[in-house]
Order: structure tokens, then C-alpha cells, then sequence
């Protein structure tokens, strides 16, 4: 009943649905060093880049949604070289959990 909480509540449900798959593919949920080296984030790969920017610097892109805390719809798209990223075997559910928490829980 709270206006904010259910707007992020629908929110994380469209994101859910968006990057949760039904099949035993590869998770779309990624470590990346961001938004330095020795600085580790939690992203959701979201698909390959193909055309104009991954042909412009010649390296095999992947888009990767990074979000922000507390708010997970909100957050930055990034294009990540794919030798860059790290796929963790958790569920999109426990990533968003973690991201959601502010890192209070755990992604186990």
C-alpha cells in the first residue's frame, strides 16, 4: 500500500519476467569490475551488442544492465567486453535480493 514500495515491487516484477529464463541457458547475472579495477559489481547481462559500437571497437560486446541500490530500476547501461565478465550461477531472484538489500543478504 505504500506508493514507492509497490512501484519498485512492479518494477522488479517486469525485470523478473525481462531477464529470468525458462530454459537451463547460461545466467544472465554477471560480476564486473566496476566502476574500477579491484571494484566488483552485480549486472545482468542482457544480450550480445551486435552492429555499429561492438564493429567500431572491434571486440565482442555484451550489454549488461547494471542497476542501482535500493532501487534496481533504476542504473546504467554498459557495454562490457565479454573476457570482462564473470557469470555467476544465481538466480536473477537472488541477485536482485542482494542488489535490493544494499548487500544485507546474501546470494546463496
Amino acid at each position: 500500500k505504500i506508493p514507492i514500495l509497490r512501484t519498485i515491487y512492479s518494477a522488479i516484477g517486469q525485470m523478473t519476467q525481462s531477464f529470468t529464463k525458462s530454459s537451463k541457458e547460461e545466467s544472465s547475472v554477471v560480476l564486473l569490475e566496476y566502476p574500477r579495477k579491484g571494484i566488483w559489481a552485480v549486472g545482468f547481462a542482457t544480450g550480445d551488442n551486435k552492429g555499429v559500437i561492438s564493429d567500431k571497437v572491434k571486440e565482442e560486446l555484451i550489454n549488461v544492465f547494471l542497476p542501482t541500490t535500493p532501487n534496481p530500476t533504476s542504473g546504467f547501461l554498459l557495454m562490457v567486453p565479454k573476457k570482462e565478465l564473470i557469470y555467476l550461477d544465481v538466480t536473477f531472484e537472488q541477485a536482485s535480493k542482494f542488489i535490493v538489500s544494499a548487500g544485507t543478504s546474501d546470494m546463496n
